[in-house]
C-alpha cells in the first residue's frame, strides 16, 4: 500500500479528503490527516508518505514552507498536490519551483482529481518497480540467481552473474551447501540473520525450505551446527543437512541434490540430534520397492463400498510396510499421488467435480514431510472422497428441493437464474420459486447470495487474494453488486471484515 498524508486547517476539507476517493480501493493508506503545517511536517518525518496533499494556506507553517522543508529532509521525496483557493500565479510559480507538478483550485472537478490521481498513482508504481530492480541488483542478484539454479530453471546463468561466479570461484578454495527444512517464517529468519553474521549468501527456496552457501566445508560444518541450535532453541520442527564441498557455484544443484534428500529420508524416518552429513546419510539403504497392486485396489474398493473401517485398516497397513522397509521418500509420494488421482476418478464416475484437490497433489509432489503426516492427509482425503459417495447415493431417493439445494451448493459461483434452475430438475419455476421459499423463508437468489458471501468471508480470512479477485471467482460480475451484498449481510466492506478477522486472530 502507498502511504498519503492529508494537511488542510478546514475540518470539513479535510474530511472531504478523507471520502472524496476509495483510497483503499487505489491502493492507499491515510497515515495522517492534519490540520496545520506543523503537524503535517512531523507526520511526514514518522512515515514517509508517497503522496502529501496540502492546502496553501495554514497557520503557522503554511503548505509552501511545509513543501520547502519536506526536501530539505534525507527521505524518500513524496509527491505532492497542492490544493489553494486562490488562484494567483505566484502560488502557483512558488511551488513549481519546489517541483510540485499537481497544483488544483478548490473547490476540485472531479475530471481533473481522478487524472491527477490516475498520473500519481502510475507514477509511483513505476518508482517501485524501480527501486525493487535497483535493490535486487545491489544485494539479491547472486543469490536470486543460485535459487533458480537449485530450482532447474536454468543449467547456465546470464554473463553478468557469470563473470560474478567465475571471480567469487577463483577467490576460494571451494563451496558447501547448507539446506535447511521447517516452518518458513522461522528458518527465513534464522537463515538471513546467521548469513549476514559470517558472510555466507541466504537462497530463498520454495515451500517450507530454505539455504546457506558458505565458502569452506570447516566454516559450513560450524554454521551448520549455530543454525541447528537456534532451530532448537527456538523450539521449531526443522532439520539442517550439509551437502558435500564443490569446487564451483555452478556445481551446486549436485550438492543440493544430497543435502535436500538427506534431509527428506530422516524427516521421514527418524529424530535428527544435529545436522546430517549427506555424503554418510547417502550410503544407508532405501527400498525403492512399490507397494503391491493389490493392497491399492483393496483400499479402494473399501473406499467405494463405504468400508470405512476396512479402508482405514488397508492404509495403515500400507505405511506400516513403509516403516519397516524403509521405502525411498519418492516411492512413499508417488503412492500417495497414485491413491489420490484414483479418489479423484471415484469422484468422477459418481458425477462430482474433484478440482478441490488440486492443491493436495501439489503437497503431495513437493512438501517436505513425514509418514505420520502423510497417511493423516490420504486419510482426509479418503473421508472426503467416501463422504461425496454417500451423498450421492442419498441424494437420488432424497426430495427434489434438496436436490435443488445441493445442485445449488455445486454451482452457486455460475451465473444462475429461476428459470434454469427450474429447467434442469423438470420443475415449473414458479411452483419452485414459491416451494424453496416456504421450505427455507428465502428465495432461491438470496439462497445463491448467502453462499457466494460465506465462501468470500472465507477467502478473505484464508487468502491474500484482492476482493475484487474474490468477487469475480465467487460469482459476481458487477463489483459494486458483491460490495453491496458483502455489506447487506455483514454490516462491513471487505477490507474492514478481513482487518477485523486478522485483529481477532491476534
Amino acid at each position: 500500500m502507498f502511504k498519503v498524508v492529508l494537511a488542510d486547517d478546514e475540518t470539513i476539507a479535510l474530511e472531504g479528503l478523507r471520502t472524496l476517493t476509495d483510497w483503499e480501493e487505489l491502493g492507499f493508506e491515510i497515515c495522517g490527516a492534519c490540520e496545520n503545517g506543523e503537524e503535517a511536517l512531523s507526520m511526514v518525518e514518522e512515515c514517509s508518505p508517497d503522496l502529501v496533499i496540502t492546502d496553501i494556506r495554514m497557520p503557522g507553517i503554511d503548505g509552501l514552507e511545509l513543501i520547502k522543508q519536506v526536501r530539505d529532509l534525507d527521505i524518500e521525496q513524496p509527491i505532492f498536490i497542492v490544493l489553494s483557493g486562490y488562484g494567483e500565479f505566484e502560488y502557483a510559480r512558488t511551488a513549481l519551483r519546489y517541483g510540485v507538478r499537481h497544483y488544483l483550485l478548490k473547490p476540485v472537478i472531479d475530471a481533473e482529481w481522478e487524472k491527477a490521481l490516475a498520473d500519481i498513482t502510475d507514477e509511483l508504481e513505476m518508482r517501485a518497480k524501480h527501486k525493487m530492480q535497483q535493490d535486487m541488483l545491489a544485494s539479491r542478484l547472486l543469490p536470486v540467481a543460485i535459487a533458480r539454479m537449485l530450482e532447474g530453471q536454468w543449467t547456465e546463468p546470464e554473463e553478468e552473474i557469470a563473470e560474478l561466479m567465475d571471480r567469487l570461484d577463483e577467490a576460494v578454495s571451494g563451496w558447501t551447501y547448507i539446506h535447511v527444512n521447517g516452518p518458513k517464517c522461522n528458518i527465513t529468519e534464522i537463515c538471513r540473520k546467521f548469513a549476514g553474521v559470517v558472510g555466507a549468501l541466504f537462497i530463498d527456496l520454495p515451500g517450507d525450505q530454505a539455504g546457506l552457501v558458505v565458502e569452506s566445508s570447516a566454516r559450513a560444518a560450524e554454521l551448520a551446527r549455530r543454525v541447528y541450535t537456534e532451530l532448537s532453541r527456538n523450539s521449531v520442527k526443522g532439520y539442517v543437512s550439509i551437502g558435500p564441498n564443490v569446487q564451483s557455484l555452478r556445481e551446486l544443484p549436485v550438492a543440493y541434490m544430497l543435502a535436500a534428500g538427506a534431509a527428506a529420508r530422516h524427516l521421514f524416518y527418524s529424530e535428527a540430534s544435529g545436522p546430517i552429513d549427506a555424503t554418510l546419510d547417502a550410503r544407508s539403504q532405501l527400498s525403492y520397492r512399490l507397494p503391491s497392486a493389490d493392497l491399492t485396489e483393496e483400499l479402494m474398493g473399501a473406499v467405494e463400498r463405504l468400508q470405512e473401517q476396512k479402508a482405514w485398516d488397508q492404509l495403515k497397513e500400507m505405511f506400516s510396510m513403509f516403516e519397516r522397509n524403509r521405502t525411498a521418500p519418492e516411492v512413499v509420494q508417488m503412492t500417495s499421488i497414485d491413491i489420490m488421482l484414483k479418489s479423484m476418478e471415484l469422484v468422477k464416475e459418481f458425477g462430482g467435480k474433484a478440482e478441490q484437490w488440486s492443491d493436495s497433489f501439489e503437497f503431495f509432489r513437493t512438501k517436505p514431510k513425514s509418514l505420520a503426516v502423510l497417511e493423516d492427509i490420504l486419510r482426509q482425503l479418503l473421508n472426503s472422497c467416501m463422504e461425496y459417495i454417500k451423498q450421492h447415493k442419498e441424494r437420488g431417493s432424497e426430495h427434489p428441493l434438496i436436490q435443488v439445494e445441493y445442485f445449488l451448493k455445486d454451482n452457486y459461483s455460475k451465473p444462475l437464474t429461476v428459470k434454469e434452475i427450474a429447467e434442469h430438475f423438470y420443475i415449473n419455476p414458479v411452483y419452485l420459486g414459491q416451494a424453496f421459499i416456504k421450505k427455507n423463508n428465502i428465495s432461491i437468489l438470496e439462497y445463491i447470495h448467502n453462499l457466494r458471501i460465506e465462501q468470500a468471508k472465507k477467502r478473505l480470512i484464508e487468502t491474500g487474494e484482492t476482493v475484487r479477485k474474490i468477487a469475480e471467482n465467487v460469482g459476481y460480475v458487477h463489483y459494486h453488486h458483491f460490495l453491496r451484498e458483502f455489506e447487506k449481510r455483514t454490516a462491513l466492506k471487505p477490507v474492514a471484515y478481513r482487518n477485523q478477522a486478522e485483529a481477532e486472530k491476534g
